[in-house]
C-alpha cells in the first residue's frame, strides 16, 4: 500500500481528581518521531488532544477520575481521513482512553494502518494488539528509525517482518520481530518538529512538568539509564545504555528555542540526566559563557553521585533553582530489594550542598513495595524527618504502582497477584499520585494502612519543616493566593486548587467514553 495521509496522535490523559500533580506537558517523543518522518520525505499531520484543549476536562464513569483534552468526537474530526495513524501512549494508565480513541478513528478509517508507540506499547506490545483489534503494529524501543522503516515498507510494498523493533498483526496473530539496536548517533536525530504542535498553548499558560518560572520548553540531553531499578520499565524500553547528546547540539537547540519561542525555562525530560560530572560541568559553563537569563530543571528526579559542591554551585549559577532527588526509600533493606544502588548518607551530603547554594530541594519517595514491612516504612519516615530538619523544602510520598514492563510487575504477575490488565487495573496505576487512595501489594500493609503511612509521612515532614522554618509556611500561602510557583509544593497546590475550583473544567460530553454529567458528579 501507499502511505498516503499520515497522522500522529497524542490522546487525552487520565488524572485522579485528587492527584498530587497533573502535569500537562508537550509530547516530546511524538515531536521527535514527527521530525524524523519529515526528514525522510513524508508529509505528516499531528493532532495533540491535550495541547489543543489543555483546560477541557471530563469526568469519567468513575467520578474520581478526569480526562484531560479533546473529546473523542473532536479528535475524530481533527484527524479526518488518514491512511496511517500513529498513536502515542507513554503511561499505561492512559491506555483505556487511548484504546477508545483508536477504535473511534479506525471506525471512520477502516483501511488505515494503526501504529502504537511509547512506553506502554513497548512494555506490553502483544497485549495491545490483542486488547485492541483495531491496532496493527506496536513499536518497541526508540521510535524515530522504526517509524520511518515502517513507512518505507508500506510505501514500497515490503514486508513488516523485515522491520526490527516491532510486533505486528499477521493472520490474526501477534508476531514479534528482532529488537532494534539503540540509535548510536544521537546527534543525527533531527530536532522535535514543534511547528506541527500547539506549543504556544503550553508556553503561554505555563504548562510543563516542573515548577513554572516562565515559558518552558522540554528537552532531552541524554537517553537511557544505566541502572536497573525493579519498579521501572526503563531497562525494557531503553536497555541499560546511557548516552549523552553532544554538548553543542544541546546548546544550539536551547538557543533556537530562546530565539524562536522566547523560552525562559527548560525542563530536562531525561530518565537519568546526571551520570557524568564532566558533561554536567561543561553544560553549566557553556550556559554561563552565553550569559543566558534562563532557568533549567530536572523534574523527574535525579541521582546524587555527580552532585557535589562544585557541580551544584555551577548548576545554581547557570539557572538550576529547583532540584528533585529520587532516593525512593529511606530503608536500606528496601533499597537493596528494588536495586536502587545509592548511599543515603552520600545523598544527604549532596542535599546539604544543594541547600547551601540556595537551591529548592524536593525528595521523591515511594511506599508500598511488595514485601515492604511497617518497620521499613518507619525507617523511610525517619529519613524524611531528618531531611526536613536538614532544610529540604518538599517531599512527595507516592504509592508503588506495578507498571507493565517492570521487574516487579513481572514478579507480581508470576505470583498471581496481577491476573488481568483491565480498566480497573489501569486506573489503579494512578494511585501513585492519588492523595486519597493507595493500593497495596505488600502482605504487611492494607490499602488504608498504606494511605495512612503515605499521608502521615508527608505530614510529619512538613510539620518539622514549618516548625523549624515557619517563614516557609507563610511563603507557601502567599504563593497560593498570588498564583506563584517557586517550589514543587506550590505546583501541587495550584494543580489541586485548579481541579477543584476551576470553571474551565467541562463536566459533561457524551462523546467521551464513560463521561458523566455535572449533575451526576455533584450527587456522587
Amino acid at each position: 500500500m501507499k502511505t498516503g495521509k499520515i497522522v500522529l496522535l497524542r490522546p487525552p490523559m487520565t488524572v485522579p481528581r485528587w492527584a498530587h500533580v497533573s502535569p500537562i506537558c508537550p509530547p516530546l517523543g511524538l515531536a521527535y518521531v514527527a521530525s524524523s518522518i519529515q526528514k525522510a520525505g513524508y508529509s505528516v499531520k499531528c493532532v495533540d488532544a491535550i495541547g489543543d484543549a489543555p483546560f477541557t476536562r471530563y469526568v469519567l464513569e468513575n467520578p474520581n477520575f478526569l480526562s484531560y483534552g479533546l473529546s473523542t468526537a473532536d479528535i475524530v474530526e481533527r484527524v479526518g481521513e488518514c491512511d496511517v495513524l500513529g498513536i502515542s501512549a507513554m503511561f499505561s494508565h492512559d491506555w483505556p482512553l487511548a484504546k477508545s480513541v483508536v477504535q473511534a478513528v479506525r471506525k471512520k478509517n477502516p483501511k488505515a494502518v494503526v501504529i502504537g508507540g511509547g512506553e506502554h506499547f513497548n512494555a506490553v506490545p502483544e497485549f495491545c494488539l490483542e486488547d485492541c483489534p483495531e491496532m496493527d503494529i506496536s513499536v518497541m524501543g526508540e521510535g524515530e528509525e522504526t517509524a520511518v522503516d515502517i513507512l518505507k515498507q508500506l510505501d514500497g510494498g515490503g514486508h513488516l517482518q523485515d522491520v526490527p523493533g516491532i510486533v505486528f498483526r499477521h493472520d490474526g496473530k501477534a508476531v514479534r520481530n528482532m529488537p532494534r539496536p539503540r540509535i548510536a548517533d544521537l546527534g543525527s536525530i533531527p530536532r522535535p518538529a514543534w511547528e506541527l504542535f500547539p506549543l504556544e498553548n503550553y508556553l503561554a499558560n505555563g504548562l510543563g512538568y516542573g515548577v513554572n518560572p516562565g515559558r518552558t520548553v522540554p528537552i532531552l540531553a541524554s537517553r537511557g539509564c544505566p541502572f536497573e531499578c525493579t519498579f521501572c520499565s526503563s531497562p525494557q524500553m531503553w536497555t541499560t545504555k546511557w548516552q549523552a547528546r553532544p554538548l553543542e547540539d544541546v546548546i544550539e537547540e536551547m538557543q533556537y528555542y530562546i530565539d524562536h519561542y522566547g523560552a525562559q525555562n527548560f525542563d530536562l525530560y531525561d530518565l537519568t540526566a546526571i551520570v557524568k560530572k564532566d558533561w554536567l560541568v561543561a553544560f553549566c559553563k557553556r550556559i554561563l559563557e552565553l550569559k543566558w537569563n534562563i532557568t533549567w530543571q530536572m523534574p523527574s528526579g535525579t541521582r546524587s553521585e555527580a552532585l557535589d559542591e562544585e557541580s551544584l554551585h555551577l548548576m545554581f549559577l547557570s539557572g538550576q533553582k529547583n532540584i528533585s532527588y529520587a532516593p525512593e526509600s529511606g530503608s536500606p533493606a528496601t533499597l537493596k530489594r528494588i536495586k536502587k544502588k545509592i548511599s543515603l548518607d552520600k545523598m544527604a551530603e549532596s542535599v546539604r550542598a544543594a541547600l547551601k547554594e540556595g537551591i529548592n530541594v524536593k525528595l521523591n519517595i515511594i511506599m508500598g513495595f511488595p514485601h515492604e514491612t511497617t518497620k521499613e516504612l518507619w525507617e523511610t519516615i525517619g529519613f524524611l524527618v531528618r531531611m526536613a530538619a536538614l532544610g529540604v523544602h518538599d517531599a512527595y510520598v507516592a504509592c508503588f504502582s506495578p507498571y507493565p514492563g517492570s521487574e516487579l510487575f513481572k514478579g507480581l504477575e508470576a505470583e498471581g497477584k496481577i491476573t488481568k490488565m483491565d480498566s480497573e487495573y489501569f486506573l489503579m496505576l494512578t494511585s501513585y499520585s492519588d492523595l486519597r487512595y493507595s493500593y497495596s501489594y505488600s502482605p504487611h500493609l492494607s490499602n488504608r494502612k498504606l494511605t495512612v503511612y503515605r499521608l502521615g509521612g508527608m505530614a510529619l515532614f512538613y510539620a518539622v519543616s514549618y516548625l523549624t522554618r515557619p517563614a516557609r509556611l507563610l511563603k507557601v500561602l502567599v504563593n497560593l493566593i498570588q498564583g506563584k510557583e517557586e517550589s514543587r509544593l506550590d505546583l501541587a497546590l495550584h494543580n489541586i486548587k485548579d481541579r477543584i475550583f476551576s470553571k474551565k473544567i467541562q463536566l459533561d460530553d457524551a462523546s467521551v467514553p464513560g463521561a458523566k454529567s455535572a449533575k451526576s458528579f455533584q450527587r456522587t
